[in-house]
């Protein structure tokens, strides 16, 4: 694939990525990231100043993806102690309640 376009085409997938995960569709971000992930690899080393603007905004746009992510992730976190938490509660209170 011609750098230009592959470039553009891994510039599209990571908009669809940063769309997913605006969704909380981290399944489809992850299938995304899989099928970009190749795509790095046919990059060459040596890419002209517009490309690497791409390439940077790419870079920019996957730390502002992760850092969605590690946010999302506490959260998760935080509201899985919580209902856990509550079953022991409730548990508690049904051990209590037979006595």
């Amino acid at each position: 694939m011609e750098q230009n376009s592959l470039i553009d085409r891994l510039l599209e997938l990571t908009l669809a990525i940063q769309h997913a995960a605006a969704l909380a569709d981290w399944q489809e971000a992850a299938r995304l990231t899989e099928e970009r992930t190749p795509l790095f690899m046919q990059l060459t080393p040596e890419q002209d100043d517009t490309a690497m603007e791409v390439i940077n905004r790419i870079q920019a746009i996957d730390a502002g993806i992760a850092a969605d992510a590690k946010t999302t992730q506490t959260e998760l976190q935080s509201e899985y102690s919580s209902a856990m938490n509550k079953i022991q509660a409730a548990n508690k209170y049904h051990q209590a309640a037979k006595f």
